[in-house]
């Protein structure tokens, strides 16, 4: 179960246990209709529930060591990932930007994913109900859950193992909403189902920074990310095409 931490060295979580906001899916699946309002409040509802990240760069403070750690700059998304970690970025093949990326340690990985928003209305609450209607439509379940930010989808869908076997993909998907943004976090293999490896990825997410910037974006657009130079020390980046 995914219950909300106290503090950001906290990754103790339980989907099913209360809390207050989050499969892997395409870009097209968080499209939204509307426009980006300048004279709307700044700051998106559920704010509090990130005291402890994820955090938008503008909030980062620099007296506060968990702000200053060094992290993976992947433009619109740093993060932290943990030693031994393989981190492959997701490339759109017809726009060939990267939109997404994976944290792999071993059988266990999440998905990143951040895609801008209005400044008034938050933006996981419509992706929530178009990847149940996507489940749906495949043939799958998408089950509401609880987790640290809020809702979650706890998801299942057909799929086709390497081998040719049919089976069902586990997954388990956050949304977090942010000032102009949402962040899309997804459980997936060992971190869909077993609490250790969820509580891993959980702390990945929370340690992570959004940078959205202040070019004008549609809500629902995928803020694409950048590879970062890659020192010999540095930790493993793959670009597969997705």
């Amino acid at each position: 179960m995914l219950r909300r931490r106290a503090k950001a060295s906290d990754t103790t979580g339980d989907a099913d246990g209360p809390a207050a906001k989050q499969s892997e899916a395409s870009p097209a699946d968080t499209s939204a209709a509307g426009e980006d309002h300048a004279d709307a409040e700044p700051e998106p509802p559920g704010k509090p529930e990130r005291l402890h990240g994820p955090w938008d760069v503008s909030e980062l403070d620099d007296s506060n060591p968990a702000h200053t750690a060094a992290r993976l700059d992947l433009g619109g998304l740093r993060v932290r990932p943990a030693a031994g970690m393989k981190v492959q970025m997701q490339v759109d093949q017809a726009s060939g930007k990267a939109t997404s990326v994976l944290l792999v340690a071993e059988s266990a990985a999440v998905q990143l994913m951040v895609i801008a928003a209005s400044k008034s209305k938050p933006l996981w609450p419509q992706t929530k109900r178009a990847l149940q209607s996507d489940a749906d439509r495949k043939g799958g379940s998408a089950q509401d859950g609880n987790g640290p930010w809020g809702p979650v989808l706890r998801m299942a869908i057909p799929a086709t193992g390497p081998d040719g076997n049919k089976g069902v993909q586990p997954s388990v998907v956050l949304g977090i909403d942010g000032p102009r943004w949402m962040l899309r976090a997804t459980m997936i293999g060992k971190a869909a189902v077993e609490q250790a490896q969820m509580n891993q990825m959980m702390g990945i997410v929370q340690d992570t920074i959004v940078v959205r910037g202040d070019a004008p974006m549609a809500p629902g657009e995928v803020i694409a990310l950048t590879p970062p130079p890659r020192p010999e020390s540095a930790t493993p980046v793959e670009t597969p095409a997705s």
